[in-house]
């Protein structure tokens, strides 16, 4: 039987702890990941797929039109930008296929306004054409971030760490909730609240919101950064062993011809990128909670709140979103009940951010766990680096090694 050679194990093991990054929403811990070759052959499908939805749904098509002849136009529009691009890169003198080759700010700049031209022609005003090559942009911008960051893998990764502490979450909210009531079934009657929430538009709503998850982010990233600091200085090789136990990163270890060299310090962008991964995380279960509370409170409110009476302390008719029977009587849902119920879930969710991150039994169920698993991250991402470093020679794209893309073998 033939043994598989050391470099072809430390290349095989390499790739795996790379997956592994990735399925824990870290990408930019893998050597190379944020280089503008990788970055562009990952982005342009996707940015192929936005530049189609964005032909079907806003640059291309007009309401007034017959479906068939809005499904012409948006076929029309992508082969315009293809041709164009094409053109215009031979022109530059670039090989006109972008497949294995990279896209420059140019190209960029291209694919976000080619494809508006066709709105423009349509409105008749090159304001609009302006406007919507600014949205093509932004769009393609979102994409490059999402990629760059792991968006999805970190959400993805936040989820299923949400399903697997299910049941723990939700007896902390079974703790917890009888005090949170007291306070919000109290302001659930207050009659202010409601005039407000009457007065309160959709936009207005989302803004409130955003502004108590930008107040929960800042919490979690002010108590992520001392514990940071303080995993990066603790750096001795034991810890680290103990740390990356039960990952890959055991195998590639074993490997290691001396002493485990220090890790360099975390750029900027592995920085981001672990915050980014303890925000979502965290911020996923407190919506969670907030959800859960939302819905007691519409649901209470439906019981508890005839129509009538928030009409009386609104002093206006009620949006009705929807009628039923209810324990024998007509029940309406409106959109004020709505409003108020996610204000104050708001401000719950927000609460129990903060209680997870400060009151002792609480962290340790739930932040704590989440910096333990950045310190086995880093862990991992020091032995990886120093298996880098004793490769020679050292290949240019070290996940290629092996001929597979790390992010299409985790997928």
């Amino acid at each position: 039987m033939n043994e598989a050679s050391p470099t072809a194990v430390a290349a095989g093991t390499r790739t795996d702890v790379e997956r592994w990054f990735l399925r824990r929403g870290v990408p930019q811990l893998i050597d190379g990941y944020s280089s503008e070759p990788r970055m562009d052959s990952r982005a342009a499908p996707l940015i192929v797929a936005w530049l189609a939805v964005g032909s079907v749904l806003f640059w291309a098509t007009s309401p007034a039109w017959h479906p068939a002849l809005n499904a012409l136009a948006a076929f029309a529009n992508l082969m315009w930008v293809l041709v164009a691009l094409a053109a215009a890169r031979w022109i530059r003198g670039r090989p006109v296929r972008v497949r294995g080759e990279t896209i420059d700010p140019v190209d960029i700049v291209l694919l976000g306004f080619l494809p508006t031209v066709a709105t423009g022609i349509i409105a008749g005003s090159s304001f609009e054409f302006v406007i919507a090559g600014l949205n093509s942009l932004l769009g393609i911008g979102a994409i490059y971030l999402v990629i760059g960051f792991g968006l999805i893998e970190i959400a993805a990764w936040g989820a299923r760490r949400l399903m697997s502490q299910l049941t723990e979450v939700i007896g902390l909210v079974g703790r917890t909730l009888p005090i949170l009531l007291i306070l919000v079934v109290f302001l659930l009657f207050a009659a202010e609240l409601w005039e407000a929430a009457r007065e309160l538009r959709p936009i207005e709503l989302a803004a409130v919101i955003g502004l108590l998850v930008v107040v929960a982010g800042v919490l979690i990233v002010t108590n992520l950064r001392a514990e940071l600091h303080r995993m990066e200085a603790a750096t001795e090789e034991a810890a680290t062993g103990a740390d990356a136990e039960g990952t890959p990163a055991v195998a590639l270890a074993r490997g290691l011809g001396g002493p485990m060299p220090h890790a360099p310090a975390l750029t900027w962008i592995e920085r981001v990128n672990l915050h980014a991964l303890a925000l979502i995380s965290q911020l996923i279960q407190s919506v969670f909670v907030a959800l859960v509370v939302m819905a007691f409170l519409v649901a209470f409110g439906l019981i508890a709140l005839p129509v009538g009476v928030q009409e009386s302390w609104m002093g206006a008719p009620a949006t009705q979103l929807a009628t039923f029977e209810l324990l024998g009587e007509t029940r309406e849902l409106s959109g004020e009940l709505v409003t108020v119920a996610a204000v104050l879930a708001g401000i719950v969710g927000l609460y129990f951010t903060g209680l997870a991150l400060t009151d002792g039994a609480y962290r340790d169920q739930h932040f704590s766990r989440i910096v333990a698993e950045i310190g086995e991250i880093l862990a991992v991402r020091r032995v990886y680096l120093a298996a880098i470093a004793e490769e020679t020679p050292r290949t240019s794209e070290p996940t290629m090694a092996t001929g597979t893309d790390p992010q299409a073998s985790a997928q």
